[in-house]
């Protein structure tokens, strides 16, 4: 009932049809294309200046590095640098 008489009510319908214009205008961000632009920074930044991952807040994971890698994590992020092969790898 409650449904049926808000349904009708012509102000709650104003604001619901000015909230979804508003929706359409404002641009949203889309996650999947900032991650990717975030992991290619990161990538970069690994091959570069991998020492400046500490500067981000990563900390070496001694336990995990070995002479064909070294690891980096932080929380659940982690970035490994491959010294055989020059890649880098990132998951989360």
């Amino acid at each position: 009932m409650l449904a049926s008489e808000l349904e009708h009510d012509p102000s709650i319908r104003k604001s619901a049809t000015f909230l979804e214009v508003l929706k359409k205008a404002i641009p949203r961000r889309r996650d999947k294309e900032l991650n990717t632009h975030l992991r290619a920074d990161l990538e970069r930044l690994a091959f570069s200046a991998p020492h400046m991952l500490s500067d981000i807040g990563f900390e070496r994971d001694v336990k995990a590095c070995s002479p064909d890698k070294v690891v980096w994590r932080r929380g659940t992020h982690c970035v490994t640098i491959y010294n055989s092969t020059k890649t880098v790898s990132i998951w989360n």
